[in-house]
């Protein structure tokens, strides 16, 4: 999944961005009570695969601005930069928290991401849902649904091209699935 999805706000029912928060594992006591007082990250513990509990420190990408703030007390050995997104594309899914933002309303806060209820540009299309992650991959999606020989090497989210229910792509859905995906562009 990407590090930034399209969702549907509560408030104006525009389109709004959701991007996942990112968390580094705290190596110290000392460490986690430097976390604990700070502004810009939230704590949280967990238990990991051997059962031992462990804390991480959590930031919210995007709740107070596009950029990493820059924070110049952190902790010896972290850098702000350990927070920052992978350069991977997707994501693993194990944490749903993040950011909220809708820049046509002003609503911005902390979220846990019920997906793909939550996405913006989704259809529905015989009792079936049909979901992209944002513009683009929407693009790619009409692009796709609507091609007559279907290369997934032509596309540059074919992961998830490759897992859209047949339904979606029969000769006589493809007009109706197209046409319903472009409204929601639009």
């Amino acid at each position: 999944m990407p590090h930034r999805v399209a969702v549907t706000c509560p408030e104006c029912a525009g389109e709004a961005v959701f991007e996942f928060a990112e968390r580094v594992r705290i190596k110290t006591k000392n460490d986690l009570h430097w976390f604990e007082k700070s502004k810009h990250f939230d704590c949280l513990k967990e238990a990991g695969p051997n059962g031992q509990e462990y804390h991480s420190a959590i930031y919210y990408n995007g709740l107070m601005g596009n950029a990493l703030p820059l924070i110049s007390d952190l902790p010896r050995g972290y850098r702000i930069d350990d927070w920052a997104h992978s350069d991977h594309m997707f994501r693993s899914l194990n944490d749903w928290r993040g950011t909220f933002v809708c820049e046509s309303c002003g609503k911005r806060s902390k979220h846990s991401l019920d997906w793909p209820r939550e996405a913006y540009f989704q259809i529905e299309y015989r009792d079936q849902n049909l979901w992209a992650f944002d513009r683009a991959s929407t693009v790619e999606l009409i692009d796709y649904i609507g091609a007559s020989h279907r290369k997934t090497d032509d596309f540059i989210y074919w992961p998830f091209l490759m897992k859209i229910p047949h339904v979606f792509l029969t000769r006589q859905a493809r007009e109706t699935v197209e046409k319903r995906l472009r409204k929601r562009l639009a």
